[in-house]
Order: C-alpha cells, then structure tokens, then sequence
C-alpha cells in the first residue's frame, strides 16, 4: 500500500513536470514569433521611401499567424508619430512603434518595439 502510494505520487509528480515544462516550452516559442515579427515589421521600414512613411502607407492594423498550422494570432498595431524632441531635424524624423498583443494560456500578452526612422536615412532603395 505505501509502496502503490509513493509510486502514484512520483507519477504525479512526473506528469506536473511535463505539463509545467511543455507550458513554458509553448511560451518561448510564442515570445520568440512575438520577436520575429516586430523586426520584421520594423526591417520592412528600409525599403520604404520618406514619402510612404510620411503619408500613411504603412498598414496601422494587422495580424499576423504563429504558424502555417494554426496556433495563436498576434494582432499588429504599427503607430508612426513624430519624435518627441525640439531640435532642428524635428520634420525629418519619425517614431515608428510596433506592438503584438496575444491571448495565451488564459492571459494576455503585449510586446513592442521603437525606432526612429529619418528622411536621408537608409531610404536609398527604390522598388
């Protein structure tokens, strides 16, 4: 009887172990798409020219899938302010803000990430 008793107990105890393990396994890998689409989303600012920074055509909401097989969808809000600062080259610079926000496990999650884009910047290629 006790040797049944700490034998179901260490069975427990493995299968909380996996669950917990495999949770933060679907969590990593959910942060590390949350990552890969805020570069990539700010990456696609260098082929784009000042003018289609400036004047809205950049999308302000997406989506964007975790995978081809389904999973969890990130929502995409991409903000293109002007920068907070009074100097000079005020009119030749943007902030540019990407934010993901998905619902896992019960909770929701947020990133973002900033960058100032300028008008003579790394805008040099023209598709």
């Amino acid at each position: 009887m006790v040797a049944t008793l700490l034998l179901t107990s260490a069975v427990v105890g493995l299968y909380a172990a996996f669950s917990f393990g495999f949770r933060i396994i679907k969590l990593s890998q959910e942060d590390l798409r949350a990552d890969q689409i805020l570069v990539q989303k700010l990456e696609t600012l260098r082929v784009y020219d000042w003018s289609k920074i400036t004047n809205g055509y950049i999308p302000t909401d997406l989506t964007a899938p975790f995978s081809t097989n389904g999973g969890v969808t990130y929502d995409v809000a991409i903000e293109v302010a002007p920068v907070p600062v009074i100097e000079s080259y005020r009119d030749t610079l943007r902030q540019v803000t990407v934010s993901l926000t998905w619902e896992s496990a019960g909770s929701l999650r947020n990133r973002s990430m900033t960058t100032f884009v300028s008008k003579d910047g790394l805008q040099t290629y023209k598709p």
